[in-house]
């Protein structure tokens, strides 16, 4: 630490005064916005040379608009612009204090402590109307402890534990759905509805390092836990969705069809437009499709919206950096890595690599190479996923071409009529990914200090993660245009009950580690020093 009292205090702002207006707004005045940030830290000594203490501490406030150009119905279902801007403020606060303090001569302790608060509105913007706004707020509390141990002059241990605690919310009113008119405009709620998440993070890793001789050597271990518990109501409002595209009959100015006029493109919001007028004149669902009207979709999803998830995962490692001789340094390594929710035990990683200068330590070249095996963690959002999707806790329903726009049926009614659920489930024999990289360099310094560099680098992953639709259609039996159609392999109610799909076919997707990815690269690298 330190022995005397530092600080420094800072206020950066700015305003729409002294920006140029957005090109893209029709507005003649430049929409509010400013920016202010606060900045302060203040450090020193707690007992002289033996603790001291750093306070970090920053806030920023950000009031700026977002842009909307969109396409839309006045109060006459007349289609007009909409070109508007909306407020979308922003505010992060981070506070850091830290503590050193030494032990005794051959051990010191250093504690940290980080808060961080962001607020801001989301859901606006490009196509998306001021009604789908919504706020969020993130907070995250960590904190850090590293012990270091001095045991003698050629060793030395590091001991590191780390636990963050963050929560994520967001504020949104999903009572109403969705109106998405592509290329127009996106409409009604927010379907992120009242969601929140809380994770729960610690590690704990211990590090030794010491020498013998030509050798330097670092081993160590790692242990991580993550829990997260998520309350996510997405979709639970439903959306409906109007596509451009097709032909339908020319209406004249009472929204009557014209006898025996040609038929006319329909692009989206007047897909949309159509819908609107010809349900208020009385016509039906049906009706309306034939005139050109009607949603070609509609989504929604019901269920539990809590889904949690727990996943550890452990690795530890030995390395050895070896001068053989003053021109050549060879580096070993192990590593091996696990992780529970996967079948994989044997990641067993081992690493080489070396460095050469052929002709001694004055030598111009220098020629390094390497290899080694490089293994991935399978995050724990897939486990998060295929449990919320499992076919029981929550069901995605898909209905095409609805007639009963703008009503929000019962999940129960959707059953009836939708098209398959889908269900997602992690393979029984999941795998980490794992990396096998190789490289070989050159390195030459060249006359009036030029330096060039060649190197060749192969990647070679194995397990790739990737998503595969288990049940299909065989090959051969789907009917192009109907839904539902063709053979599928499986039984749809070994995986949803009846009660939820009463549809024999279903749609099910297993994460699994088959997939594979190949790289080859060759980089030349050419440097000057002009003096």
């Amino acid at each position: 630490g330190t022995d005397r009292y530092r600080g420094e205090a800072s206020f950066n702002f700015n305003d729409d005064s002294l920006n140029a207006r957005n090109p893209f707004s029709t507005s003649p005045k430049r929409p509010p916005i400013q920016t202010r940030q606060y900045g302060a830290n203040f450090g020193g000594p707690i007992s002289k040379r033996k603790a001291s203490f750093f306070v970090d501490f920053d806030k920023r406030d950000i009031d700026d608009e977002t842009l909307i150009v969109a396409k839309v119905l006045d109060a006459n279902n007349n289609i007009v612009d909409f070109i508007q801007t909306a407020p979308i403020p922003s505010r992060r606060t981070s506070f850091s204090p830290r503590v050193d303090y030494h032990l005794n001569p051959n051990h010191t302790l250093i504690g940290r402590y980080s808060y961080t608060k962001n607020t801001r509105v989301a859901g606006t913007g490009g196509f998306s109307l001021p009604s789908r706004a919504y706020d969020t707020d993130n907070t995250e509390h960590d904190i850090q402890l590293t012990e270091t141990a001095i045991i003698n002059k050629a060793i030395v241990n590091e001991t590191r534990f780390q636990f963050d605690h963050s929560t994520s919310g967001q504020d949104a009113d999903n009572s109403i759905p969705t109106l998405e008119v592509q290329e127009a405009f996106i409409g009604g709620g927010a379907q992120v509805g009242q969601s929140n998440t809380t994770t729960n993070n610690w590690e704990l890793t211990n590090n030794t390092s010491f020498a013998v001789r030509t050798h330097s050597i670092k081993v160590g271990a790692r242990l991580r836990s993550v829990h997260v518990d998520q309350f996510s109501p997405q979709n639970f409002g439903g959306t409906y969705t109007f596509f451009g595209g097709g032909f339908g009959p020319a209406l004249d100015a009472n929204n009557d069809p014209i006898i025996g006029a040609a038929l006319v493109p329909i692009s989206s919001i007047e897909r949309f437009r159509r819908t609107e007028v010809l349900l208020d004149k009385g016509l039906t669902g049906p009706q309306t499709r034939l005139l050109g009207g009607g949603a070609a979709q509609f989504r929604l999803s019901s269920g539990d919206p809590e889904t949690k998830v727990s996943q550890w995962d452990l690795g530890g490692f030995a390395q050895d950096d070896w001068k053989v001789r003053p021109n050549f340094t060879l580096s070993l390594g192990l590593r091996y890595e696990n992780q529970n929710n996967i079948d994989s035990n044997l990641n067993v990683a081992p690493r080489v690599g070396f460095a050469w200068s052929p002709g001694g330590q004055q030598s111009k070249t220098v020629i390094r190479g390497g290899y080694g095996i490089f293994y991935e963690r399978v995050n724990e959002n897939l486990t998060l996923q295929a449990t919320r999707l499992n076919g029981v806790n929550q069901q995605q329903f898909t209905v095409l071409n609805p007639d009963f726009f703008p009503v929000i049926p019962s999940p129960e009614t959707l059953v009836q009529f939708s098209v398959p659920g889908s269900v997602y489930q992690l393979s029984d024999n999941l795998q980490a990914p794992y990396t096998l990289q190789s490289v070989i360099s050159v390195e030459r310094q060249l006359p009036r200090n030029f330096t060039i560099a060649t190197s060749y680098i192969n990647v070679r992953t194995l397990h790739v993660l990737r998503t595969r639709p288990l049940n299909a259609p065989l090959p051969g039996t789907f009917i192009p245009g109907v839904p539902g159609s063709g053979i599928r392999p499986l039984n749809c109610a070994d995986f949803i009950p009846p009660s939820i799909n009463p549809s024999p076919t279903c749609n099910i997707y297993e994460y699994e580690s088959s997939g594979r990815y190949n790289q080859s690269q060759f980089i030349v690298n050419l440097n000057s020093r002009l003096h």
